[in-house]
């Protein structure tokens, strides 16, 4: 991965071709996830949450597959979710942002294999300026970056709560092996439900119910990766 300031004079000739595989996501079997995300999310993949073991920070994350490097929503065909997590759709983009300055810089990763100098839609237009759609592109990113930020604020409010419970999952498709899926953490609904009136109505007004409630539902997605890791 190499990451540079989106720039005329750097990237004039290059152009991002379409992605409708989602090809950063291939050999994922996680996506990171931001709480906005997490009510479209629930409809295809269970959401769960892990623990970073350098900074001790939890993530929250959705499971694209029950075994590392496998995601079942990856197809050359075209991606097989109805939903599309902003952390793969939104590649190669990415904002950087000093401390000392005040505003984001749009950056690209060089490398990446969607960029090239013959196909897809150019980044710069004749006339040297950003393209209509790397502007609104900029935009879905500086606001991807902002609900980073507001999931982070989520996640401490589960945890000050003591809502997240760690959870070892055992799965087994037809015809494999079974499969163990460590270090995730879940949503604990029988802590929830024991909440004093006052703490619930907190998260109630805290605007969190809604993604807790939509990370319980997400679970009953489970059943519908192991029948989907039965067939590959």
């Amino acid at each position: 991965m190499t990451i540079e300031a989106l720039s005329n004079k750097l990237h004039a000739d290059l152009k991002l071709k379409q992605d409708p595989c989602l090809i950063q996501s291939k050999n994922k079997h996680f996506a990171p996830l931001v709480v906005g995300e997490f009510v479209p999310a629930s409809q295809d993949f269970p959401i769960v949450f892990i623990k970073e073991q350098e900074t001790g920070q939890f993530k929250s994350i959705a499971l694209l597959g029950i075994e590392p490097g496998s995601n079942l929503f990856y197809s050359d065909k075209g991606w097989q979710g109805n939903y599309r997590p902003q952390a793969y759709s939104l590649s190669p983009f990415m904002v950087s942002q000093q401390t000392d300055e005040k505003d984001a810089i749009l950056c690209i990763d060089s490398q990446s294999p969607l960029i090239n100098k013959e196909q897809g839609e150019a980044f710069f237009d004749e006339n040297n300026a950003a393209c209509d759609w790397v502007s609104k592109r900029g935009e879905q990113v500086v606001s991807y970056v902002e609900q980073t930020q507001l999931t982070q604020h989520f996640i401490n409010v589960l945890l000050d709560f003591e809502l997240l419970a760690p959870q070892t999952l055992t799965l087994k498709a037809t015809g494999k092996k079974e499969t163990s899926l460590n270090g995730l953490y879940a949503i604990d609904e029988k802590k929830l439900n024991a909440l004093s009136s006052d703490k619930f109505d907190s998260l109630r007004q805290s605007g969190a119910l809604v993604a807790i409630y939509a990370s319980l539902i997400s679970m009953q997605r489970i059943e519908a990766l192991v029948k989907a890791s039965s067939k590959v």
